[in-house]
């Protein structure tokens, strides 16, 4: 008899030690309700990094087509249409496919951009000037591929 009051003695103190270590602090009223309800025991904030966004939308459909102002010069352009979510500066270079000779030159009409949320976008116009083409030695043709224009974007102030 003793000897199970002893063990009943020693379970006792140890759901008592075991429960006040588990202790769940419950928001007041301090009594769990009758029923197996949800109830708020804490928030935890959640957090992220977000970063800088920047899109030229259709840009499948950007092409720029030179055609003649002067003698041996050429110019076009095209409008570009950006979405973004910082400051940006854009720049433009230009590589020459090599098949018109010439000296190929672009830039871009206003190149700071504005964050545009919403459904809002920026237009920037970019411009490609070809000057001292030779196309003496050039096969003629429509739509020829004479350059490639690559828009660079930094973080603007």
């Amino acid at each position: 008899m003793f000897k199970r009051s002893l063990i009943g003695v020693a379970i006792v103190s140890l759901l008592a030690v075991s429960a006040h270590a588990g202790h769940i602090r419950v928001k007041p009223p301090c009594w769990w309700p009758p029923t197996y309800d949800w109830m708020e025991v804490c928030e935890i904030p959640v957090m992220m990094d977000v970063g800088m966004y920047i899109e030229i939308l259709c840009q499948q459909e950007l092409v720029i087509k030179l055609k003649q102002v002067a003698f041996a010069t050429y110019e076009g352009c095209t409008d570009i249409h950006i979405k973004s979510n910082f400051y940006a500066e854009l720049g433009c270079t230009i590589e020459t496919t090599g098949k018109v000779p010439g000296v190929y030159t672009c830039a871009i009409d206003d190149p700071m951009v504005p964050p545009t949320f919403c459904e809002a976008v920026a237009v920037r116009k970019v411009c490609v000037k070809a000057e001292d083409v030779s196309i003496v030695h050039v096969v003629p043709g429509c739509d020829v591929h004479v350059a490639d224009v690559t828009i660079t974007v930094k973080p603007g102030c």
